[in-house]
């Protein structure tokens, strides 16, 4: 099963807007842009101190294409984001932040960014290589102002194993 979505993962990061091959490390049209910026005032927080570098959103140690992500810790266990950001770079992925997150968020979630193409495959996969993410759902508007693919918000029941 794993080899199915990594193959679909894979097709879908090379495969342009209407099946047009895309090369890599390009941007597709219509595609969103990393960009540096201060989020607005919500529910949740974030501080706009953490750098946020643009990423091709292709990068992995085993070849296949992967959505950048950003990861938030809405826990109090102090630097659980970095923790985990070493992890999940350890296993291929490009994560362009770490912060703290205060939110009512249920478990440990990947959050997508339905307008972006492939990226519910790709927080799909990230599910399927760290179980200790429990769900996969659409982002909220609060996290349009991360302008990531993929946002990881972890929860008290965030595990590496």
């Amino acid at each position: 099963m794993l080899g199915v979505v990594v193959l679909v993962v894979a097709i879908i990061a090379l495969r342009g807007p209407n099946g047009h091959s895309v090369k890599a490390g390009s941007r597709v049209p219509g595609s969103p842009v990393s960009a540096s910026g201060t989020a607005k005032s919500g529910h949740g927080s974030h501080s706009a101190g953490t750098s946020r570098s643009p990423s091709s959103g292709t990068s992995s140690s085993t070849g296949t294409a992967h959505q950048s992500l950003v990861v938030l810790n809405n826990t109090t266990i102090t630097g659980l984001a970095n923790q985990a950001k070493r992890t999940f770079e350890r296993g291929g992925w490009t994560v362009t932040a770490a912060n703290n997150y205060q939110n009512d968020i249920l478990s440990t979630c990947a959050y997508y960014d339905p307008s972006v193409a492939g990226a519910k495959a790709a927080a799909e996969a990230l599910q399927q290589q760290f179980p200790g993410i429990k769900r996969v759902e659409p982002q909220f508007a609060e996290l349009a102002s991360w302008h990531s693919p993929i946002v990881v918000i972890l929860t008290p029941d965030w595990t590496t194993s």
